[in-house]
């Protein structure tokens, strides 16, 4: 709501509201009036919250909690549409919440609230975030677990997931499949020295640990002729 709008209907308040009616475009929102003025549109959450009626008179304490409302629905409502496209970190989402100026305590509030429901979980998230990435772009859990981090979950629940990409995938394979991909690009440089500290960056860039990235390089190095 604009603030111009809001400083206007403070000036006329207390009023009382002799008219509710449903907005053409969105049926969820109601129009509250006084005769024939408007004076502000609602949620139909909000209208029920707050027990709004007819003859209700609109004070200014009455408003500011129709705006909290208001604000607390609005962070709501992009909440659903940021996990209706994919899973979100909670700080990542509250990051997206509080860069839109709202407020940092009412985020705190609807992560709380999403959290409880099961709609936020950084443990899932973090599970899926790595398969995906493991999958798709071949990251390794260096990667991954930096990643995750960034996005704000706890070092805890990245440490975890990593550990389970380490335990459980054959990474000096996946590694030389990279390698393998990418033959042309390497053989290219004419000095096997420094042939082999390209194909040592990548893989390093991709998120690999030392071991496994030695353990691929000395598994191929007679196709890359390096030492």
């Amino acid at each position: 709501m604009k603030d111009e709008k809001i400083d206007r209907l403070k000036k006329l308040l207390p009023v009382k509201i002799t008219g509710i009616a449903p907005q053409k475009k969105r049926k969820d929102r109601f129009s509250l009036f006084h005769n024939d003025t408007f004076l502000i549109g609602i949620s139909g959450g909000t209208l029920l919250s707050q027990n709004i009626q007819k003859e209700t008179v609109l004070t200014s304490q009455l408003l500011n909690q129709i705006l909290d409302d208001e604000e607390y629905q609005s962070v709501k409502d992009a909440c659903y549409r940021y996990l209706s496209r994919r899973d979100h970190a909670a700080m990542e989402l509250r990051q997206k919440i509080t860069q839109k100026g709202l407020r940092a305590s009412v985020a705190d509030l609807i992560i709380e609230e999403f959290e409880q429901k099961g709609l936020i979980d950084d443990y899932r998230f973090a599970k899926k975030f790595a398969a995906d990435k493991m999958e798709l772009k071949k990251w390794g859990p260096l990667k991954i677990k930096n990643a995750l981090l960034r996005k704000g979950v706890k070092k805890s629940i990245s440490e975890k997931v990593t550990q389970n990409i380490i335990e459980n995938l054959e990474q000096d394979g996946i590694c030389v499949d990279l390698l393998r991909k990418r033959k042309a690009h390497f053989l290219r440089e004419t000095d096997p020295m420094k042939r082999r500290q390209k194909m040592y960056r990548y893989l390093a860039g991709k998120g690999f640990y030392n071991r496994e990235i030695n353990d691929a390089i000395n598994r191929v190095k007679s196709e890359f002729d390096v030492k």
